[in-house]
This record gives C-alpha cells, structure tokens and sequence, in this order.
C-alpha cells in the first residue's frame, strides 16, 4: 500500500483533475435523478395477490382519483351552496387533464321525488336536470344506501367530489404489457429475446412514469389554485392516491434538500467548534458532498428511483464519509504533533498507513451490514441496501484519494496545540475501571427490558399517521376517513356468481348477508356492492324485494348513467364475478389490518358458507399488510445474517473468537434498544424504521473495529490493558466521540420534518449512534478487561 501512497502523493494534481472530473461527469447526471412514492413503492414484489389486484383494476378501472371534500357550515342543498359548487365543478372541468368530475349536482337520483320500478328505467332525476326536489334530495343523500357516508356525510354538511385524471392508453398498455411479462420472467416463461425486450419496455415506462407524474404534479397544482379560488364558501381538501404520492414526493425532495443544507451546516458548525480551523472544516466537508453527489448522479446515470426507504441516503452518506475523514483528520493531527519535524509528504502518508486497515475493515462491516438488506424480500428495502453498499465503497475510496491529494497541495497543518484529551472520554475510562461490574448489571437491565418492548414490537401502523396533523394530507384524510366512509380500499371478488345472480334468491340472500356483516363491523365505512342496488330497487318497490323476473327486466332496461353508478362496479357479466368495495376506516384507533382480514375471510367461508376458493380479497389494503406483515420476518433474518457475517468478519480481522465475540456483544444492544423503545412506546415498524436496526450496526461495528485495532496497537508499548484503555479513550476514542456527536445532532435534524417516517428515522438513527459509542467505550473495553484476550501483536 506504502507505493500506491506515493503514488497518489506524486501524482496529485492530476488526481485530483481526473477526481473532479469523474465527480463532474456524475453530477450531471443529477438533472435525471427521480423519485417514486407511487403505490407500487409501498407492496411486496412478487406477491401474487398484487396479480390478482393488476386484474381485477383492469375490469373494474383503477382506484387512482382525486377526492375533494367540500365542507360548509350548515346544508349543502341550498340554492346558494349548489351554485357555488356548480361553479367550482365549472372550473375544475377546464383543467386540461381532467376527464371527469363527478358531485352531487349530477349523480342520480332515485328518491327525489321517489320513483317506482318502472319509473327508473324512464327517468332522469339529478339536481343539475332541474327535476329534483331539493328538500327530498336532502334526505336521500343522508339516507340513502349508496350515497349516504360516502358521497354525502350524515349531517348532510359534507360531500365528496370524485375527479378522475385523464388516462394515456399507450402508456396504460405498455404498462399492462410490463406486468405480463414480468408474471412471465417471474414462471421463468420468458426467452432471452424477451427478455432483452422485457428490458426496454422497463426503459420506456420509467420514462413515461417520470413523464406521467410531471404532468400529475402540474394538474394537482391546478386544481389546489382552483380550490384557493373557492374556500371563501366552503372548507375544502384535496385527496386520494395521486395527490398523496405527489405530496410525499414533495415532502421527500424537500427532505432531502433542505435537510441535507442543514445537516451540512451543522457538522460546518461542530467541526468548527472541535478543530477551530477552515481547513479541518471545508475538506471533510466537500469530500463527504462530492461522495453523496457522485452517489446520486450514479442512481440517475442507472435510473434508479429513490423511494421513501431510501429518501434519507444523502445524510447517511454524508455522515458516513465525514466518519472516515474525521478519523484521518484526528490521526493526522495526533502524528504532527508526535513528530513536529515530520515533513507533510511523510505525515500524510504514515497517516493513510496507520488508518487505511480500520477504515477499509469498517467499510467492509457496513457493506456487509446493508447488504444484509438484499435478502429481505421488499424491493425498496433491497434497493436501498444496493445504495448503501455502494455508497460506503465510494466514502472510503474518495476518503482515501481526496484527503491525501488535497493535503499534499496544501502546505503543511500548522498543529500547535493538540487536544489528546477529552473531559468526557477520560470520564468513561475512569468509570469503566472503577465500576465496571455495574455495567454487567445495566446491560441486563438493558437486555431484559429491550426484550419487554421487542415482544410488544408490531407493524399495524396507520398510513394517515405518517404525517403530521397540520398537513393538508393529514387533514384531509381524516375528513374523508370519519365523515365521508374511510379511505384504504378492501375488495371482496366472488367468482362465478354474476349470471346466478339475476336468477337465485338464496345467492341474493347470502350476498346481502355478507354487505350487512361487513357493514356491521367497528373498522369498516362505507359498504357498497350489487346489494346496493337490491336496496334502491327494494326502496322503490314499496319496500318489497324485487324477484328474480322483475330483476331481470329492471337491469336491462335501467339508464346507463344509473348502471354506472350501481351496477357496473359490482357485477361483470364479462369475468363472471360480484365485487363489494369496502373502505376502512384508518382514523379507528383499533385497527389491526391482518386481524381484520383473517376475521373477514374466516366469517366469509365459515359462517355464511361460501368455499374458501370461491372468493378472493383485494385491494390495497390487502396489499400493504402483505407487506407490512413481511417485515417481520425481514426484520428476523436481516438482523441474524449481519451478525452472522460480521461475526465472520470478525474472525478475520482479529484472528480471536474470544476478541471477536467481545466485540460483537456491545454491537448488539444498539438495535435491541431501538426496538425495544418502539415496542415500549407502540411505534411499529415501518418501511423506514426497519432499517435502522441495521444502520446502528453497521456504524456501531465501526467504532468497536476502530477501538479494538487502536487497543491492538498502544497495548504493544507495556502489555498493560488499563493503561492501554486510557491510552485509547484519549485516542481514537476522541474521534469516536467528534464523528458519533456530529452523526447524532445531524440525525436529529430529520425531527423537524413534515413526514413522520422521516422523524422517526432521524430521531432513533441519532439515539443508535449515542448507544453504540457509549457501548464501544463502555461495555467493550470492560469485556477486554475482564477477559484479557490474547492481543496479537
């Protein structure tokens, strides 16, 4: 390594060009860097009820529209209200990627005046027809078995406007082509021609999604302008999917940019406080941005989104690279001043050296750490273990160019006084010696309260709850979830039972069991199926249910705006199939959605007695538990391969099992400690936090390399092992100090974010930075006390 060294000092300044212009080359790529917080960021990949669901939104349409909840003080249905709504409809239709836009004012109605079962084949009743009764209206929108909690709130003070965006076919189909022949390469049932095919069609989407969501950002813009223009009246919030994932996209990017200014700030300030020179400042600095802007314009250069999982890898990987510069940094100092006559080719040198061994050992701790995450089975958790993976690589080998190139440019680091001694590490070592017996006692304390909490650990969390209250998502969530029948879709599909329909009363029966069990349920809102329609036609034949010959008459003959409305979303006679939509409610404090499902089913098949296979549930409810439900079992085999492979690494590193075992055992409680405050404190898992078990080891094992291979070093000077402790707290402890404070307040930064996964993130990352530096000069240097490895020398 001594004649790469060299090398690189010889040849700095062309090095450093061909640095900047690779880091340039990379940086331009940025303008092509995307983000996804689309649905399909948020399920399990591969699993077969997301095929199922592809399905079934290709006969029933896609559950992707907006929803405008429109508020007012007392009644919607007077004059003055319906005006200023038909109005507001007026000016949302003038937006150009609007295709529909559905109210109060146009659906129709059965009731106002009420119409017999001959009269709903012939008449037209709506509000914007002029041929409503308005008070009756009233009435039936708060009573009524399909608009009631759902298009208009009980007190009759609420409704929703349903808009739906305009679809681009050719992208529709290409994207149904995706689909096939991912299920295909998934049955191994594609040829390597199609498969090369399958690969362009990949290229093609991921433009036309970047295209798509652009477009979807513009008219949800639109529309928030043309809702600012109509609050005076009414108290108005925009909802559903596509205004969801816009708005995380906006919180992700601002995430990312405003908090990465900050955290760059920050450590500007704490570097500043702890080395008092610009030069110990502006170079770890810019070598830890240039690593993070490298990194980002290779996920551009690649196409490769970042998702809410991975929103937070700028930080990281700025933290991560001011690590290994700030170890450099302290060990360059701490030689200067050993040796004040040491010319700076020399110093520089002696320094990468001395640090290289750690620093590449550390980095290859917290690769195998992320790349543990490739085995967990969610796609936005395997990406980000690839970023990651790669990203350490690019902290330690821009470390390891940068540092020592800049320096030799520079003239020699005037060290006239330098700090070998701090209060805070000195007091830890003095404590380890003298009470070191009680840190056994703490640690099982810490054990078995950790596993208190792990036990109460769950992943039933709530989507409205990933934001704060005073957001618009938030609010208008909420809104729609208690006044207007939930938010997050369940579908049950019966098979084979729409042509029986028509024609069998016990099906009929049984079907409008199911909607009254289902409807009858503390965490389900609004209920809608076929049997919707056996209540309207029920109401209008004076409260008699309509037989089979009626039935069938009535279906045929019945307008299409009302088969729109209340037969086609609920039977196809194409597939055969009878589907009820049931929204949940997200705001029901009790809800456990893999509890909820597994009653569901079980009543379904057991206490109604349909087959088991003759019904499938759906939608994405189904589809975020599955993934949810996952992390579990991701949680349980990430954590158990990384200590399995660091174990390994271990191994290779001290050439100890005793050395390598006491390493590990202070390694550990950093993520036993975040879990267990999250069981304590009943904050599940979730897509972000699940990560973050595995960050504290990867960064924790990096301290107790750092520790040991010091430990391995002063231990040669007296075969001493208290002495060689303190020897190492005033050392290398200090830089453990210096990069675990400046990682923790960086973390702490993300507290302030809109986005709760996000403060989440922030807040227990910077508590596993302050646990693993507190463990590594604690806990690990006691065990070596006590046990006395065999140091090899």
């Amino acid at each position: 390594m001594n004649l790469f060294f060299d090398f690189i000092l010889k040849k700095a300044s062309l090095g450093l060009t061909l640095l900047l212009l690779i880091a340039i080359f990379f940086i331009a790529q940025i303008s092509d860097f995307q983000l996804d917080a689309s649905a399909d960021s948020l399920v399990l990949e591969g699993d077969e009820n997301l095929r199922y669901y592809q399905n079934i939104k290709k006969n029933y349409g896609s559950d992707d529209y907006l929803i405008i909840s429109y508020q007012v003080k007392d009644s919607l249905i007077t004059p003055k209200q319906l005006d200023h709504l038909r109005k507001f409809k007026q000016d949302l239709t003038k937006i150009n990627q609007i295709r529909s836009v559905t109210t109060i004012l146009d659906v129709p109605l059965f009731r106002s005046p009420p119409l017999s079962l001959a009269e709903l084949a012939s008449e037209n009743i709506s509000i914007d027809n002029d041929n409503a009764n308005l008070a009756l209206a009233n009435n039936e929108f708060k009573n009524s078995p399909l608009y009631a909690n759902n298009l208009v709130s009980k007190d009759g003070k609420t409704t929703a406007i349903l808009v739906k965006l305009k679809n681009n076919q050719k992208f529709k189909e290409l994207r149904e082509n995706l689909d096939k022949m991912r299920t295909q390469r998934a049955n191994n049932k594609l040829s390597n021609d199609q498969q090369l095919k399958l690969k362009i069609i990949e290229k093609q989407v991921l433009k036309n999604i970047t295209t798509q969501n652009k477009i979807q950002a513009q008219t949800i813009a639109q529309i928030r302008t043309t809702i600012n223009q109509y609050s005076n009246k009414a108290h108005l919030f925009l909802g559903g999917l596509p205004m969801i994932t816009t708005d995380i996209v906006t919180y992700i990017s601002n995430d990312l940019i405003i908090f990465s200014l900050a955290v760059i700030g920050l450590m500007s300030l704490i570097l500043t406080i702890i080395f008092k020179s610009v030069r110990w400042v502006i170079i770890p600095i810019g070598i830890s941005i240039f690593s993070s802007f490298i990194m980002t314009g290779i996920l551009a250069y690649l196409g490769w989104k970042i998702t809410v999982i991975s929103s937070n890898f700028f930080s990281l990987l700025l933290v991560m690279t001011l690590s290994i510069v700030i170890h450099l940094i302290v060990r360059y100092r701490e030689i200067s001043q050993l040796n004040p006559n040491i010319n700076s080719h020399q110093l520089i040198k002696d320094t990468l050296s001395q640090m290289f061994k750690p620093c590449f050992f550390t980095t290859l701790t917290t690769f195998v750490a992320f790349s543990s995450l490739l085995i967990s089975g969610i796609r936005p958790v395997i990406n980000f273990g690839w970023i990651m993976s790669i990203g350490v690589i690019i902290a330690l080998v821009l470390s390891f160019l940068a540092f020592p190139m800049i320096m030799s440019l520079l003239p020699k680091a005037k060290i006239t006084k330098q700090k070998t001694e701090l209060r805070a590490t000195t007091l830890l070592a003095k404590f380890v010696e003298k009470f070191g017996n009680h840190l056994l006692v703490i640690l099982v304390i810490l054990l078995i309260g950790s596993g208190f909490g792990i036990s109460k650990l769950s992943v039933e969390n709530r989507f409205i709850n990933y934001f704060k209250q005073n957001t618009e998502i938030n609010q208008g969530l909420t809104l729609i979830d208690k006044e207007l029948g939930g938010t997050i879709p369940l579908e049950i599909i019966f098979d084979n039972l729409a042509e029986d329909y028509w024609f069998d009363e016990d099906l009929r029966n049984e079907i409008h069991d199911v909607h009254q069990y289902l409807n009858s349920l503390d965490e389900t809102g609004k209920v809608l199926s076929i049997d919707t329609l056996m209540q309207i036609l029920t109401q209008a034949n004076d409260g008699k249910t309509p037989n089979g010959f009626l039935l069938n008459i009535i279906h045929s003959q019945l307008p299409e705006r009302a088969k729109v409305q209340v037969l086609y979303p609920y039977l196809s006679e194409n597939s055969g199939q009878l589907r009820m939509v049931i929204r949940i409610r997200e705001t029901e404090k009790e809800l456990k959605r893999g509890k909820l499902i597994d009653q569901i089913q079980h009543h379904i098949s057991t206490e109604l007695g349909f087959k088991q296979n003759s019904f499938h549930l759906s939608g994405m409810l189904i589809l975020y538990n599955n993934m949810l439900q996952s992390l579990f079992d991701s949680q349980i085999k990430t954590i158990t391969v990384v200590f399995v492979m660091i174990f390994i690494m271990f191994l290779f590193i001290f050439k100890s099992i005793s050395l390598s075992i006491i390493a590990l055992i202070p390694n550990t409680l950093p993520s036993l400690f975040i879990l267990g405050i999250m069981g304590l404190l009943n904050i599940p898992l979730d897509l972000m936090t699940i990560t973050i078990s595995t960050i504290a080891i990867g960064i924790g094992v990096d301290n107790a390399i750092h520790y040991i291979h010091r430990f391995q070093h002063e231990f040669r000077k007296d075969n001493d092992y208290i002495a060689t402790m303190y020897r190492s707290h005033t050392s290398i402890g200090l830089a453990m100090f210096y990069t675990s404070i400046t990682v923790t307040i960086g973390f702490l930064i993300l507290a302030l974010s809109n986005f709760i996964p996000s403060i989440y993130f922030g807040v227990f990352t910077a508590i596993a930075m302050l646990s693993a530096l507190l463990a590594n000069l604690t806990l690990l240097p006691k065990l070596i006390l006590m046990i006395k490895p065999k140091i090899n020398i």
